[in-house]
């Protein structure tokens, strides 16, 4: 593997393994920053709003549970749930009110739904409050989707957007009350605190613990403690497999995308490992996993990882591994060459050689896992496509053809010991 595939490689595993939500720049927390319990005071009329440019009146809206949904455009997680909130707000439009709320300006936001033929196919229609700092003030976050939940003058709950429910809606409409996950992008896990405060002493040792409510999402991290001045190794409310992945990143690195076809679950029940149904925080709040480790003896870092396996190993009652199988992917081969159209295609990607190819194939999850066979030099221009036959036609430009098939590739399997 060429030196660029390795950088490559590994900037999409950093970028994998961090939290996904879209960043925002601003890592202040306002002092005007609301809390779950807290009385929420509406501005006045709000004049930034997308659509018939009627202003909007949030005390008007006290009937109703309000849900605020913080968004930016460059979100991909925050357009694919507008259709979904669509219809929860077409249901149960008397009992509720979705919001959508961005800092970015008017032009910016006419210009991404005139242009977004998806939410016009699912006709989005929410209403928009755009240039806001208002709203972002009384609920400071670094990524988004940020979605805030207001009923009676109130803020219920600050949580992620699959807890946007028609359950839970329901549930804070009949009852006033409801218990969802906190997302606090400025929040951090904290089990050998928790220690510290129980005994009064903290030594080396191992911490191992459920969800932490308002502790971010954190991938495995190691590094020295400015407490105890040792070894501070964590992750925070993983699922067991990713946090397994984590691991085997730092003991193993892959020069693949770790795709969920690579992970092979010889379990019981598979929904512990990782949310099967997609519910987000609530799935979390069961099922996540924090850890943290302090050691005296600085480490390898794959030395280190090794020791954290083996301790979710022995506390799990699980083992992993990584192993060869057959499983169903596209291959990149050798073809004769057909030489493409004279005229020059618009928006073309260029890829150094086929193996950046293959891992930003890998990315766009058209097609199964990719498999290179070609382990071609050459730079290769691909524009947008569609299909296989698509792709194939711009492919044998450079004598390659991507075929459907099965081979042997690696995966990592999650196996629990009986």
């Amino acid at each position: 593997m060429n030196h660029l595939k390795q950088l490559f490689v590994s900037f999409i595993l950093l970028i994998l393994t961090i939290n996904t939500f879209a960043q925002t720049a601003e890592n202040i927390i306002s002092t005007e920053a609301l809390k779950i319990g807290d009385t929420f005071v509406p501005p006045s009329a709000i004049q930034q709003m997308r659509g018939t440019g009627k202003p909007l009146d949030l005390q008007k809206l006290a009937g109703k549970v309000v849900i605020l949904d913080f968004f930016d455009t460059y979100c991909s997680n925050c357009i694919k749930s507008m259709p979904k909130l669509q219809k929860v707000q077409d249901k149960l439009k008397d009992k509720v009110q979705i919001i959508s709320v961005t800092w970015q300006d008017k032009a910016t936001i006419d210009k991404f739904f005139a242009g977004n033929s998806y939410l016009k196919e699912n006709k989005v229609n929410l209403p928009v409050i755009y240039a806001d700092i208002y709203l972002k003030q009384r609920f400071p976050h670094q990524g988004v989707p940020h979605v805030v939940f207001l009923y009676r003058g109130k803020v219920k709950a600050i949580t992620d957007y699959k807890s946007v429910t028609e359950e839970n809606i329901l549930e804070l409409y009949k009852t006033e009350l409801i218990d969802l996950p906190l997302k606090d992008d400025f929040g951090k896990g904290d089990l050998i605190g928790q220690n510290r405060e129980e005994t009064g002493a903290v030594k080396y040792g191992v911490w191992m613990a459920g969800y932490q409510n308002g502790a971010p999402f954190e991938s495995l991290r190691i590094k020295k403690d400015s407490l105890t001045n040792m070894i501070k190794t964590s992750f925070y409310n993983a699922s067991i497999s990713s946090a397994v992945k984590f691991i085997w990143a730092k003991i193993s690195p892959a020069d693949y995308v770790p795709r969920p076809e690579r992970l092979v679950l010889k379990v019981k029940n598979p929904d512990q490992y990782q949310d099967v149904e997609d519910k987000g925080g609530v799935w979390s709040l069961e099922h996540a996993l924090s850890y943290e480790r302090l050691d005296k003896m600085s480490r390898p870092d794959s030395v280190q990882a090794r020791m954290v396996l083996n301790d979710l190993h022995s506390f799990l009652g699980i083992r992993s591994y990584k192993t060869m199988k057959k499983i169903p992917c596209l291959i990149l081969q050798s073809c004769p060459v057909r030489p493409r159209p004279n005229d020059t295609p618009a928006n073309v990607m260029v890829y150094e050689n086929s193996a950046v190819l293959a891992v930003m194939t890998d990315l766009v999850r058209k097609f199964p896992p990719v498999l290179d066979r070609v382990n071609s030099k050459e730079k290769i221009q691909i524009a947008p496509y569609e299909t296989l036959a698509e792709f194939n036609a711009q492919l044998a430009a450079y004598g390659i053809e991507a075929v459907l098939g099965e081979e042997e590739m690696e995966v990592l399997v999650i196996e629990e010991i009986e």
